[in-house]
């Protein structure tokens, strides 16, 4: 399927410097506060200066949107050089981690840039302007009806995300993102929809999906049983934070396929997880009026194949930086 295609797409270390209980080191802030593109974006402060919470306000402030998710150009290029000089640590230390006071500040920001992630991994023709962008000599640019879009390379974006995720609520913020997200997809679906206009949208959910649970499940495979407990329930409060009434359906069709999914999967804890796209449909099918029978076969295909997809994504980014995945993949 087109949708379930890869075109790809602070201060001194001190006490900011977390250390992990093998006694690996974490990457302090002073890594990003250091680069060079950092520092140019953040200037005229100095962010070799900041610690780690100073740097990651500074951060938010000059790469997040006003709320609208609507970005300028040079927000999106401190973004794009976030990322960047993440990944390029990442690849020097063959790790893919971030200092915790800087996580959850990292998922916002990935979560205000939702629609740049989200078309870079799953939308094939749309990811074809951003593939271009993304190497070296690209950056942001304005689409057709002006909107700024933020282009990096695709695996650099996957080992971000998976960076945050040793953050439970810095998960939950990546999977409110592209709920929502897909959701925005899943709501084109009419009631007479048929073939690729229900097989891509269903596709791109079920790969953005697969992908965010081989991120969780690599995360889990490195905790011991109690941290993985803790984890998981996290995360679920995290989901459940904030999400309100679900809006009526004609009032809102995404919002009303997110909400109703979140609010469900708050009752029934983590598991609910592992079948979001296969409830987010059958939700959308009850609003639209359509039997669960006339989506069975697109969702069956959908979350079997574009799942793995999703999975192996992440394995191969790993790979490429030189890490083994910890998780098994089926």
């Amino acid at each position: 399927m087109a949708a379930a295609a890869v075109v790809v797409l602070a201060a001194g270390v001190g006490t900011w410097l977390a250390v992990r209980s093998d006694g690996v080191a974490r990457p302090s802030c002073a890594t990003v506060g250091k680069d060079t593109r950092i520092q140019k974006d953040l200037a005229p402060g100095d962010s070799k200066d900041m610690n780690c919470r100073e740097l990651a306000a500074a951060l938010k402030k000059a790469a997040a949107s006003d709320g609208s998710g609507r970005h300028t150009l040079a927000q999106a290029g401190v973004m794009r050089d976030l990322i960047n000089a993440l990944d390029d640590d990442f690849r020097d230390r063959a790790r893919a981690d971030i200092a915790a006071p800087l996580r959850e500040t990292v998922a916002e920001l990935l979560a205000d840039y939702s629609t740049d992630m989200h078309t870079m991994l799953v939308r094939y023709s749309d990811s074809m302007a951003y593939l271009h962008r993304a190497g070296p000599n690209g950056g942001p640019w304005r689409d057709e009806k002006g909107v700024v879009r933020m282009p990096v390379d695709n695996q650099s974006l996957i080992l971000v995300m998976r960076a945050v995720c040793d953050d439970p609520a810095a998960y939950a913020t990546l999977r409110k993102a592209e709920t929502g997200r897909s959701a925005e997809d899943l709501a084109r679906i009419t009631k007479t929809s048929a073939g690729e206009s229900v097989t891509v949208p269903v596709g791109a959910a079920a790969t953005a999906l697969g992908l965010l649970d081989a991120m969780a499940d690599e995360t889990l495979a490195s905790l011991s049983k109690s941290g993985a407990a803790r984890w998981k329930a996290d995360v679920m409060k995290g989901l459940s934070d904030g999400s309100g009434e679900a809006p009526a359906f004609s009032a809102d069709p995404a919002g009303h396929i997110a909400r109703t999914w979140e609010r469900g999967a708050a009752g029934r804890g983590y598991p609910a997880l592992l079948g979001q796209t296969r409830d987010m449909v059958g939700i959308l099918a009850r609003a639209r009026g359509r039997t669960d029978e006339s989506l069975a076969e697109p969702l069956r295909e959908a979350t079997a194949s574009s799942g793995r997809v999703g999975r192996g994504w992440l394995d191969d980014a790993l790979i490429n930086m030189g890490s083994r995945p910890k998780s098994p993949r089926t």
